[in-house]
């Protein structure tokens, strides 16, 4: 231990170079990245938890698998600023980490529309969800500039929104959609029916004159019987018809939405250390770290100076009968 303290306090200069050369390289590899910005919404999640989890846990894991469809993203982009952000500037999208560099040596990428796989991947890394209380959920969105950070937040959770309500009405939908199409067949039912009985009394004039004739014909029953029960089905299909469409407007009222915004995302006035960032400069700090380590490592192995007495005997293979005290010193 006092060998190695030695080597490390005789060194310092040399030793501190390659943790200063691993520095100064982290910050040139975080300064070459795009500006990063993060906005923050808050929801309050009004639906209740699945099994064991928490309101605001479901919500969040409903929201992390609508990031891995391609539906869903580029609803997000084309509803926010995105979209035309990565077109203008599709290197945006690299994952490649010294993409930066490229572009500040050969320029910047030519714009091009970016394709769903592309804008699905770029969320998934750009947005983060966590629930931070039983209903509490926020989404953080980061992204190159403010005003992209804020409205894609927006956006997000206006798709989010706008999706749990659809999932919501959905079977109401189908359900409307069938009725509906019923109600077309029964339209032609009962004008069948409605022309069987017009037909009849056009060929038996007398029915309509006489009234009690009418009564007692039993063609003329048949008939009629079938056009009431046309009728009374129509009107049943237009009763439930009207009864589903009451129900989807019901669900759609923003006081019983899924959830509700309790802080909405605002215009970033900072710029904020991404993922990557944080990453490269915890790397860079362990590189230096390790490098300096490794240096002292190798100097205390080839260090061949005598410190104490008893190294001599060890080096040289003679006994000590003893030092001075300069000797010791030394």
């Amino acid at each position: 231990m006092r060998r190695t303290l030695e080597i490390v306090f005789m060194h310092k200069r040399l030793l501190i170079a390659p943790l200063l050369a691993a520095l100064i390289g982290t910050a040139g590899y975080v300064l070459l990245q795009p500006p990063s910005y993060q906005s923050t919404g808050v929801v309050w999640v009004n639906t209740g938890g699945v099994g064991t989890q928490s309101p605001a846990q479901t919500q969040a894991d409903i929201l992390s698998q609508d990031l891995k469809t391609s539906t869903f993203a580029i609803a997000v982009a084309d509803a926010g600023p995105l979209d035309a952000y990565l077109t203008a500037h599709p290197g945006a999208m690299s994952t490649n980490p010294i993409h930066p560099l490229k572009e500040l040596v050969l320029g910047n990428s030519a714009p091009r529309k970016p394709s769903s796989d592309e804008l699905k991947t770029y969320l998934a890394t750009h947005v983060t969800i966590a629930a931070v209380g039983p209903n509490q959920l926020t989404v953080t969105v980061t992204a190159p500039t403010p005003n992209v950070a804020r409205d894609t937040a927006n956006a997000l959770i206006a798709q989010l929104l706008a999706s749990e309500v659809a999932a919501k009405i959905a079977p109401l939908q189908t359900n409307l959609d069938l009725l509906q199409k019923e109600l077309v067949a029964q339209t032609d039912v009962l004008k069948a029916a409605v022309g069987a009985v017009q037909t009849y009394l056009a060929a038996n004039p007398k029915l309509i004159k006489e009234p009690s004739a009418a009564a007692s014909d039993p063609q003329l029953a048949v008939l009629n019987g079938a056009a009431a029960e046309a009728q009374t089905t129509y009107q049943n299909l237009l009763t439930a018809i009207d009864k589903v469409k009451s129900d989807i407007a019901t669900a759609q009222q923003p006081k019983l939405a899924p959830f509700r915004v309790v802080d909405s995302p605002q215009l970033p006035s900072s710029q904020a250390l991404g993922k990557t960032e944080i990453i490269a400069i915890a790397a860079g700090l362990f590189a230096g770290l390790l490098a300096m380590a490794v240096m002292a490592a190798l100097l205390v192995r080839l260090d061949t100076t005598i410190h104490t007495a008893d190294e001599v005997q060890r080096l040289v293979g003679l006994p000590v009968l003893g030092s001075t005290p300069q000797s010791a010193r030394s």
